[in-house]
């Protein structure tokens, strides 16, 4: 007989797979904040662990905080089979590799405080895991309007030779002001970021062509640094399409007051 799983539980675990895992923190912040962290996992390892729809991973500390929890085969086969979750196959659970923990970990923070930021509305989100597995803005919208054909669209995708292409942080699109925009979005936590600004000048051009490009840095000397980086790559024309922000503004302030556009420099 197959499980079926209830509304809020596809939710909590359609989210934790776009995102590849979460942590206790995250799904309380997320999902279950006012309430406390207590209940955050209690749900995690009381319900979703102990029914086999969840599996877990600690990162080298050991302790259960940094615990990362992933979906299993059987909760992967549920929800596609309840047409609820888009996966390449249901075969084999994602692989959690602690070792990108720390970036990955700050990228689902700023997700959820943008999806919770009070001067957006109807965030649309689309992870870097996702793209990697082939699930484009482009995919993702017609699989949610039930308008994909997933057998056609798995069976191209193991014959695309380009999947392993470069991917941003993430893609969202989201209403502003009563418009709606698309944004990129790249969480900068790198110790040559050259090197990177060049790699994402590259792919972002060919992929998300018409987005405003969103750059988070891990603190603020580091987001004065890619300012002045940005600005020496970019020309005048396009500059207006590119934001910097730190991650303590971006997890804390309002959407519109967290950015600095680089058409300006640094200090104005």
């Amino acid at each position: 007989m197959r499980m079926e799983i209830g509304e809020e539980e596809t939710g909590h675990l359609a989210w934790i797979h776009s995102n590849k895992f979460t942590t206790s923190e995250i799904f309380h912040r997320k999902f279950v904040h006012p309430k406390t962290y207590r209940m955050a996992c209690h749900i995690l390892r009381n319900i979703y662990l102990e029914r086999g729809l969840l599996d877990v991973t600690k990162a080298e500390s050991s302790t259960f905080q940094d615990s990362m929890y992933f979906l299993t085969t059987k909760a992967l086969q549920c929800l596609d089979a309840q047409g609820r979750i888009l996966v390449r196959n249901t075969k084999f659970p994602v692989r959690v590799n602690p070792h990108e923990r720390d970036h990955d970990l700050k990228v689902q923070f700023i997700r959820v405080a943008f999806e919770a930021n009070p001067g957006l509305g109807r965030v649309f989100w689309v992870s870097d895991f996702e793209m990697r597995s082939g699930i484009t803005p482009a995919v993702k919208k017609a699989f949610l309007g039930g308008e994909l054909d997933k057998a056609e669209w798995r069976s191209s995708w193991e014959g695309n030779q380009e999947r392993s292409r470069r991917t941003p942080d993430g893609y969202f699109e989201a209403d502003l002001d009563g418009k709606r925009y698309g944004f990129t979005f790249e969480f900068e936590n790198v110790q040559n970021p050259e090197a990177k600004i060049e790699k994402m000048l590259g792919y972002l051009e060919e992929s998300f062509p018409k987005a405003l490009r969103l750059v988070v840095s891990e603190n603020p000397k580091n987001a004065a640094r890619m300012i002045r980086l940005l600005r020496a790559r970019i020309g005048e024309q396009d500059r207006h399409r590119w934001f910097v922000s730190d991650y303590d503004k971006a997890v804390a302030l309002s959407f519109k007051k967290m950015w600095h556009q680089i058409t300006y420099p640094v200090g104005e």
